[in-house]
């Protein structure tokens, strides 16, 4: 337990989840978890011990749905403290819902002690279909929930590797190409406006990488979205 950190939540949270059949995705628009079953949306924010820093982001995450749980190590001392209890009292009264993980047992199991109200009716209808565009621009899961000084996969930042894959294949790669591919979905716009510095333009419309963009396949953070695609380009 003194080397437990946040990202030791992420793994038995998202079991628990795929279980119930939900499809998960961590870190999607600022949030440590999100998933999807039959077009309800669950969020899920980790904790390593519940305070009001999380309320605080719990209560953000109304705005994209009232299916808000947040997630922290079950007590040690059991459910009897008076803590405890206040802070059920607490969750109730804001219709959170809250998720306990067993992190002192091997199983680490997830246990659902409080069930998110479905009363609210402020939710910011952009915020939620921003966090839609970025779930469903993805094609890996290459975050952890909680991460921290790690690179975010966005939905942006995989369709750039995607890129980099594409031009380490074939040395370089035209709009033209792409279009012919069917990678309409903002792919040419990545490559001519070259946000990270990846691609070096040879010609009109027309790309291959940048010292950056080679630096950028290799690096760790990436290594599983880089894998995904270059297997991809193999089949």
């Amino acid at each position: 337990m003194d080397t437990f950190r946040e990202t030791d939540l992420y793994e038995p949270v998202r079991r628990f989840l795929e279980e119930e059949g939900y499809t998960v995705q961590a870190e999607v628009k600022g949030c440590d978890v999100a998933a999807v079953k039959n077009g309800h949306l669950v969020i899920v924010e980790l904790k390593k011990a519940f305070n009001l820093r999380l309320v605080y982001q719990a209560l953000e995450r109304q705005s994209r749905t009232e299916l808000v749980f947040v997630a922290i190590p079950r007590p040690k001392k059991g459910q009897r403290e008076k803590a405890w209890k206040d802070m059920l009292r607490l969750l109730k009264r804001l219709e959170l819902g809250l998720l306990t993980v067993a992190i002192d047992s091997p199983l680490r199991t997830v246990d659902v002690v409080l069930e998110p109200s479905d009363s609210i009716a402020w939710k910011n209808r952009k915020k939620r279909e921003r966090l839609q565009a970025e779930w469903d621009g993805r094609q890996t899961d290459a975050n952890t929930g909680g991460i921290t000084r790690r690179k975010i996969m966005t939905a942006f930042r995989e369709k750039s590797l995607h890129l980099c894959c594409l031009i380490e294949k074939y040395g370089e790669i035209s709009t033209a190409q792409l279009k012919d591919w069917g990678l309409v979905d903002g792919y040419a716009a990545i490559l001519s406006r070259n946000y990270y510095r990846w691609f070096r333009r040879v010609a009109k419309g027309c790309y291959t990488l940048s010292e950056e963009g080679q630096r950028a396949i290799l690096e760790e953070d990436y290594r599983k979205t880089v894998e995904f695609y270059r297997n991809e380009g193999e089949k």
